[in-house]
């Protein structure tokens, strides 16, 4: 029986470059240089059990008896939703899926919606907990961008992208907890059996027909959290897989792996399907969507493509759409033609978008279309929605 670990979860300091020896002797005044400011990264530890001092450097200082006594506070105050029949606190409507197809979205009532951001409130607040430095969904400061980032840093030439069949649905209150009891500071918490008790009542709060709803707060933590034992082994053993450096990313339930050269798709599918399968996870990989290619080709991942000149774009085909859009845009308007405000907004949510991935790019498009109509585009847009 294979002997499950613990897992430690602190933030990525902040890195400096090395200073020399006479720059520290001789130099006066020396400030040290940042090299990175990011502060979204976390360093994952796994231990066998957690000391004083490894936990004493988390910053989560609280203590373990006030912690349980905040998930006893909290199952008190909710109390009647416990003895309510889950789905009528529900509200069930469908949104298109992206890759087509409609996305079932359990809405949770305003008491139950109260209940799960004050749960989830409790354990990023109190617990203090994070994230695998691999995850990127559903992560405060961080986006599909900075998820294909990570990539080009590596300058990754072939990637290979597997999605997970209903992975909040099939997420079981038992799977949660098993893992959640891995990591720190839960650990401490399930050592007592009141602690272990009152965080699986707590967490029962957040399930719906035996699954993770979404549409609810504090799935997508949950799910983070959930998966850092997960995200733990695969980003470590990718990183010298076969003899060959492999950058590991997920999105949710989207795992996006590349290298710099050609590989076996296969093989990284079996080592993902091993990885679940030695944590008892009750869901798989959807294998009718795996997809494998090169930056040579149509590489697109969550929207973007990584390019054979290890550039992010938005693609030629989509700024070319929003160019044109900006100009019916303009030219409707000057014949008095209004557009509706919902698609003025989808309008500047794809330039601010576009912006963030391809800033310089997209400037010269709107520069082009203001001197073209001798206008100003973005000026005329703000106007349009703030009226």
């Amino acid at each position: 029986m294979e002997v499950f670990m613990n897992y430690v979860v602190v933030r990525q300091s902040p890195m400096y470059r090395q200073m020399s020896l006479d720059e520290l002797w001789f130099a006066e005044d020396v400030q040290p240089t940042l090299i990175s400011t990011n502060i979204t990264n976390t360093r994952t530890y796994e231990v066998e059990d957690i000391s004083y001092t490894l936990a004493r450097h988390t910053g989560k200082q609280q203590g373990v008896f006030l912690l349980m006594h905040k998930l006893s506070e909290f199952n008190k105050q909710y109390a009647d939703l416990f003895a309510v029949e889950r789905k009528s606190l529900y509200r069930e409507f469908y949104i298109p899926k992206r890759s087509g197809g409609l996305r079932k979205i359990d809405a949770p009532n305003e008491e139950l919606m109260k209940a799960l951001k004050d749960l989830k409130r409790i354990f990023e607040d109190d617990f203090g907990v994070l994230y695998h430095t691999s995850a990127f969904a559903y992560i405060k400061h961080r986006s599909t961008i900075d998820l294909v980032k990570r990539h080009q840093s590596n300058e990754s030439k072939w990637f290979a992208k597997f999605d997970l069949s209903n992975f909040f649905g099939s997420t079981t209150p038992e799977f949660l907890m098993k893992m959640i009891s891995m990591i720190y500071p839960f650990t401490e918490v399930v050592r007592y059996p009141q602690g272990a008790a009152d965080l699986a009542k707590a967490l029962s709060l957040a399930f719906l027909d035996g699954g993770l709803p979404q549409g609810t707060p504090i799935s997508p933590l949950l799910t983070n959290i959930m998966m850092i034992p997960v995200d733990y082994k695969l980003f470590n053993t990718l990183r010298k897989f076969n003899n060959q450096r492999y950058i590991y990313t997920r999105y949710a339930d989207d795992f996006i792996i590349s290298s710099r050269y050609d590989f076996k798709p296969a093989e990284i599918e079996g080592l993902i399907s091993q990885t679940l399968k030695d944590f008892d996870a009750p869901f798989a990989i959807k294998k009718e969507k795996t997809r494998y290619g090169s930056s040579a080709g149509s590489n697109w991942n969550l929207g973007v493509m990584l390019n054979k000149d290890n550039q992010i774009t938005v693609g030629h085909k989509k700024k070319k759409q929003f160019q044109a859009m900006l100009a019916s845009y303009i030219m409707d308007k000057s014949h008095g033609v209004s557009w509706d405000y919902h698609d003025i907004q989808v309008m500047e949510g794809y330039r601010s978008y576009y912006k963030m991935v391809e800033g310089d790019t997209i400037d010269r498009i709107v520069e082009h279309i203001n001197q073209k109509f001798n206008v100003d585009v973005v000026k005329m847009i703000k106007e349009d929605l703030r009226s």
